[in-house]
């Protein structure tokens, strides 16, 4: 697996982290494979927890995902994805901290989300948004 350029490929994520760096990523591949590479391709240690949420702050929770599960599945191609590290606190408790430096300024509602005590827990478990009932009355 290789990141890609827009031209080779139509499936592909954009994933943003450090100091407003970004780079492309073919998704289809496991999600565990998905989350190495892009550990490996930011040059992050290997041991670390990370994840992706949109951007506006919704967790994907690839982690949680079935180990066998394909990331081309779970995420929407040419959408951007915010790189994320899960810490687990002593009382068992996961912490979410943004990877992208610069993420209170740039996307305010998605550092409140994500920092919150909720962690961004608005999506189910692919990532994908629930929908809700409509509003309003039928006419």
């Amino acid at each position: 697996m290789a990141a890609v350029s827009e031209s080779q490929n139509s499936k592909f994520i954009k994933v943003l982290y450090g100091d407003n760096q970004e780079q492309l990523f073919n998704p289809c591949c496991r999600t565990l494979l998905l989350l190495e590479y892009i550990k490996e391709s930011a040059g992050y240690d290997p041991n670390l927890d990370v994840d992706l949420s949109d951007e506006n702050g919704f967790m994907v929770h690839l982690l949680r995902c079935p180990p066998l599960a394909y990331a081309s599945d779970l995420l929407e191609s040419r959408r951007t994805f915010i790189l994320v590290k899960i810490l687990k606190g002593e009382d068992g408790v996961e912490k979410i901290e943004p990877m992208l430096e610069n993420l209170k300024t740039s996307r305010p509602m998605a550092f409140e989300r994500l920092t919150s005590h909720g962690g961004g827990r608005g999506q189910d478990e692919g990532g994908k948004k629930k929908r809700g009932k409509k509003s309003g009355r039928r006419r």
